[in-house]
């Protein structure tokens, strides 16, 4: 992958937001230092960082949203401020009780859980 400034500034964008932004985000932030910059241009930059596993894309809801931490995690959603955050838990022991209960393989594990942040709670 060549480097390309647009490119550069996509993934800079994502690594800098912790709560995972979708690429409409993204393209409102890219717009305030690079205004030319397509909404298509994002989608086709955001596409070739997570082919490049310099990003992984996580669905939720039908949304995509885009991750720059790659270690193995899991996420927790807001459903009242809909932000996405990290959790950092062990899948390991988790995988091996489905494992021995179910005797599948299992490849990977993504756990999606949904509530209520701790700010909104205060709010």
């Amino acid at each position: 992958m060549r480097f390309s400034k647009q490119r550069d500034l996509i993934l800079n964008i994502v690594q800098d937001t912790r709560t995972h932004p979708t690429a409409d985000y993204v393209y409102e932030k890219a717009r305030t230092q690079l205004p030319n910059v397509s909404l298509g241009t994002v989608y086709r930059n955001l596409g070739q960082l997570v082919d490049n596993k310099l990003l992984k894309s996580i669905n939720i809801d039908g949304t995509i949203h885009y991750d720059a931490f790659l270690d193995d995690h899991q996420h927790f959603q807001c459903k009242t401020c809909n932000r996405v955050f990290d959790i950092d838990i062990n899948t390991k022991d988790f995988v091996s009780q489905v494992e021995s209960k179910t005797n599948h393989i299992i490849d990977r594990c993504q756990i999606h859980l949904v509530g209520i942040c701790k700010d909104c709670q205060n709010n």
